[in-house]
């Protein structure tokens, strides 16, 4: 128990300066994708973004057209 408090101690008296060297610290331990896993994954984002957009654009439409119907 005494070396938690001692721990958060410590951690609250690093401040900023602390912060960013965790920060630094946590980012050296990170596996970042290579250039292909990049492209490939931001290829799947757009395609799953363009999709989205033209499923929504397309349930819109039809619905309005379906309401513009009703209320004539």
């Amino acid at each position: 128990m005494a070396e938690e408090n001692q721990a958060v101690e410590k951690k609250e008296k690093a401040g900023l300066f602390g912060y960013f060297r965790e920060t630094k610290a946590e980012l050296k331990r990170v596996t970042w994708p290579t250039r292909k896993e990049l492209f490939r994954n931001t290829g799947v984002v757009l395609a799953v973004v363009i999709f989205s957009t033209l499923a929504i654009w397309g349930i819109d439409t039809v619905l309005s057209g379906a309401l513009a119907l009703l209320l004539k």
